[in-house]
């Protein structure tokens, strides 16, 4: 006899990718451990994404319950719209619980789980079901920056932990920040993907020479003028990786878009990683050992907290704002070549405990 099928709603915030990448592998864990799950993605994260890291596209639902921050591309943010685009859904907060609400009791949904949008639990409690918050901050502590210098954040701030205050139960990852919140935290492990290609098999398919230096550029988008373009292309035996949405058109650039790797697999075969301090890219690096040469990212509380984990517990260079927008990348990158690998000691296997938990929640 064929099982019912559990609906449930995963809201993703659309803020960077690293929160939809570690939802995605906690989704795609659920549905392995039971298949009779029916998921709806509440976000606007892209297709392609969602895709790349389940196989599939599941019911989604194109969505935005929260801000995150208002960035102009990978680094700076404007502070003055994200406060205005939150204040804009703080008004309209009511009528949006409203209309959860009914999509919620319309699907028939079991549970919520929130990575890390405030209003879906209101609306989950509205529903008498339970809700699940997964993240390593909640946004009122990120806020939080802000309004010591700015108390036109204060409502939001308080409009948002209300919002937090009705979680069922919050799963805490590692590298985190203030969540109190959420009033029933539980830690877990960190959630990390996995390489499937060793980095020989990923040199091969790419085409690439054993001695070659392979640094993974990773960010989605760039402003780099034509001085520090050229500044790059003078970097013998070093191979840039990239992939879109990110256009990095320069000799020694290698845009993996098409080839049969993931970005996991690019992870792992790179001598190091560049990029700013993010959850997602921070996890990959830890779950396979590899290097890290980072930059600056404004101002944005965890940006701490992930370096304080990169520094203790992975190979890493820090490269500052002005050299790294001028493209003078040479002598961090020979400095990380010259050091010897890390392997971190900890574990990542949080997408199957909180998968399981959320089960328990089910059952």
């Amino acid at each position: 006899m064929q099982r019912e099928k559990s609906p449930i709603a995963y809201y993703i915030t659309p803020h960077g990718f690293g929160h939809a990448v570690r939802s995605l592998e906690i989704l795609r864990r659920l549905v392995d451990f039971e298949p009779n799950i029916e998921p709806t993605i509440i976000s606007d994260i892209p297709d392609a994404l969602v895709e790349q890291n389940l196989g599939s596209l599941p019911g989604m639902r194109r969505l935005r319950l929260d801000v995150g921050l208002y960035q102009y591309d990978s680094i700076r943010f404007d502070l003055e719209k994200s406060l205005e685009l939150l204040s804009s859904l703080n008004a309209e907060s009511e009528a949006i619980i409203d209309r959860e609400v009914e999509f919620l009791k319309r699907k028939g949904v079991r549970a919520v789980i929130s990575d890390i949008a405030w209003l879906p639990f209101e609306a989950a409690y509205r529903c008498g079901i339970p809700s699940v918050g997964i993240s390593n901050f909640t946004w009122d502590w990120i806020y939080n920056t802000y309004a010591a210098e700015d108390p036109r954040w204060d409502p939001v701030i308080s409009s948002i932990r209300r919002g937090y205050e009705k979680c069922s139960l919050f799963l805490r990852l590692p590298m985190h920040g203030d969540c109190s919140a959420c009033p029933r935290i539980e830690e877990v492990p960190l959630v990390a993907r996995k390489a499937e290609k060793s980095g020989s098999e990923v040199r091969s398919i790419l085409g690439l020479d054993s001695t070659d230096k392979l640094i993974l550029v990773a960010f989605v988008g760039l402003e780099l003028n034509e001085t520090a373009m050229g500044n790059l292309k003078n970097m013998d035996g070093v191979v840039f990786l990239y992939k879109s949405p990110l256009e990095f058109d320069i000799p020694g650039a290698l845009r993996f878009d098409e080839a049969p790797i993931s970005f996991p697999d690019a992870v792992g075969a790179a001598d190091a990683v560049l990029t700013k301090p993010g959850y997602g890219i921070v996890s990959d690096c830890l779950a396979l050992g590899t290097p890290v040469i980072y930059t600056e990212r404004g101002l944005f509380a965890e940006y701490e907290v992930l370096v304080k984990t990169i520094e203790s517990e992975l190979t890493s260079v820090f490269i500052d704002s002005k050299n790294f927008s001028a493209g003078n990348w040479g002598p961090s990158i020979r400095q990380i070549l010259s050091l010897p690998r890390r392997l971190p000691d900890i574990r990542i296997d949080g997408a199957d405990v909180c998968a399981g938990r959320i089960l328990d929640l089910l059952k």
